[in-house]
Formats: C-alpha cells, sequence, structure tokens
C-alpha cells in the first residue's frame, strides 16, 4: 500500500462514507466551490490504477467502490506515522499526544 495524496485522500473519505457512488455523486459530496468533474474522475482513475476503488458498469458509466476499508487505510498510515515520524517508539507517539500540545497547534 502507499499513502495517497490529499486530493486521493479527500475522494476516498467521500466513497468510504457513500460505499459505491458515481463520480457525479462523489462531487456532490464536495462543499462549494466544487471541483471540476473532470478533475474528481481523474483522481477516481488514479485511485483505480492504485488498486484502492474498484468500478462496475452502469448505465453508460461506472459506479465505483472501494477496495481497501477506511480501517485498514487508517492502520496502514498509523503503522507509517509511528514508523518515520517517532522511530518506531510507541512510548514517544504517545508521550507526544499526551502532551500539552492540541491538534490545532499540531496542523
Amino acid at each position: 500500500m502507499e499513502r495517497l495524496t490529499p486530493a486521493e485522500e479527500k475522494v476516498m473519505l467521500r466513497l468510504w462514507k457513500l460505499e459505491k457512488a458515481t463520480v457525479k455523486e462523489i462531487v456532490d459530496m464536495y462543499p462549494n466551490p466544487k471541483p471540476a468533474y473532470n478533475t474528481v474522475s481523474t483522481i477516481v482513475r488514479i485511485l483505480e490504477r492504485k488498486k484502492f476503488i474498484k468500478h462496475k458498469p452502469m448505465g453508460r458509466g461506472y459506479i465505483y467502490l472501494p477496495k481497501i476499508g477506511r480501517e485498514q487505510y487508517r492502520d496502514y498510515l498509523a503503522d507509517y506515522i509511528l514508523k518515520f515520524y517517532f522511530d518506531g517508539s510507541r512510548n514517544e507517539i504517545v508521550s507526544f499526544y499526551n502532551s500539552n500540545v492540541t491538534l490545532n497547534e499540531i496542523l
């Protein structure tokens, strides 16, 4: 598995919430100003190439479904952060999140 770009993550978060969707339905989940249909369609094709989603024919278009679950990707990201940002130390990550630093200060 590989890390997704922020744009890819935004599409996946919407698809996970919908469970299955057309590109239009994914676009409709965005707040205004919505991204262009073609932009989301391109990201969907990239996600399919990366094996995060699959498609099934529906009428003249396709319906997209996640192949990787939200929890599976979350676990992968947690392991990635632990390994590359905390040198694999669970104590260090717990200490970091138990400190007085708020999530808003981190972001």
